[in-house]
Formats: C-alpha cells, sequence, structure tokens
C-alpha cells in the first residue's frame, strides 16, 4: 500500500492542482495527518525514509506528512499543499493564499499575530478559534 502511495502522491497533488477553483470570499483551511505507518514501526519504514517526518497533531504523535487544504465555501479546493509531519501549520499558509481574498476561518491552531498581519496586507481578514 505505502508504494502505491509513494507512486501516486506527485501525479495526484498536479492533477488536484488543475482542478482548484475560484475564490468565494469565504474560506476554510485546516491540515489533516497523512501517517505512513504506526509510531512503533518508525525505525523498520523504509519507504518514505528521508521524507517523513514525526509530527504532532490533536490525536498525538504521527509519523508521516500534513494534508493543507484551503476550501471555499462550497468545498471546492483553491489551494493543497503537503508537508512534512513536522511542520507548523502556519508555515505554508502565506504561499497557499497568494492571489486570494475575502475572509478566511481555522481552527486556534493558526492563531499568530504577525500572520494576520501578512494576510491583512493580501485583503484577507483571518478568523481563527473554531
Amino acid at each position: 500500500m505505502l508504494k502505491l502511495v509513494q507512486k501516486v502522491m506527485l501525479p495526484m497533488c498536479a492533477f488536484l492542482t488543475q482542478r482548484y477553483a475560484r475564490p468565494t470570499g469565504i474560506a476554510f483551511v485546516d491540515s489533516i495527518k497523512i501517517a505512513v505507518c504506526h509510531n512503533i514501526r518508525i525505525p523498520q519504514n523504509k519507504v518514505f525514509k528521508g521524507l517523513a517526518q514525526r509530527g504532532k497533531g490533536t490525536m498525538g504523535w504521527f509519523y508521516g506528512f500534513k494534508l493543507h487544504l484551503l476550501v471555499n465555501d462550497q468545498g471546492e479546493f483553491l489551494s493543497i499543499k503537503i508537508t512534512t509531519g513536522n511542520l507548523d501549520d502556519r508555515k505554508p499558509l502565506l504561499e497557499m493564499v497568494k492571489n486570494l481574498w475575502g475572509t478566511f476561518y481555522a481552527d486556534k491552531g493558526y492563531l499568530s499575530k504577525m500572520l494576520v498581519e501578512d494576510l491583512a496586507e493580501q485583503n484577507v481578514k483571518w478568523i481563527t478559534g473554531l
């Protein structure tokens, strides 16, 4: 299964990028973990060795990647990014919201005064605390 995931990851990202929708002025952002193996099996994992990283999500520690999604109010993709599991959720946001505008909603994990100020310069109103 992991070999299949490794083979289709890049083509899947390319396909999804082609399917981006137009912004509607309302968007939601969140990330989910993509665990490549159980924590106990990390030392034996060879498929994503050197790529996957340990990260922490709301459900605890995992080894793998994070899928960051930005969708409009109709559930259509505006931006997608896959990062290592140890990357802070706020890091890829400025790149993801480039050329977008409106009001964006996120959970408390995205709280950052500097991020709010940077996004305001791009005509993005940031609402966290969902």
